[in-house]
């Protein structure tokens, strides 16, 4: 489980994949999508990373839907493949 701190303050916490985590809240944000990753080890997992996508969906009144979704086993070692040049 990973953590990912909303604009108001609020920690939530990642699910084990597939499950999804959404939360709404109010933000200073601009109006748009917002999607990022989030990394750190694990010795508990297979290859040592656990990974999250957060995407934010900020509307025009400043509410933001939040969707956390943990990275499959597979989706990381997608994702160490595609950037082990960019070392």
């Amino acid at each position: 489980m990973m953590t990912f701190t909303a604009p108001d303050g609020t920690i939530l916490e990642s699910l084990p994949y597939p499950q999804e985590v959404t939360y709404t809240c109010q933000s200073n944000l601009s109006g748009g999508v917002y999607e990022h990753i989030e990394g750190t080890s694990n010795v508990d997992r297979p290859n040592g990373l656990q990974i999250i996508k957060v995407t934010r969906t900020v509307s025009n009144n400043g509410s933001v839907q939040i969707n956390i979704v943990e990275y499959s086993e597979s989706e990381i070692v997608d994702y160490l493949n595609a950037n082990q040049n960019n070392q």
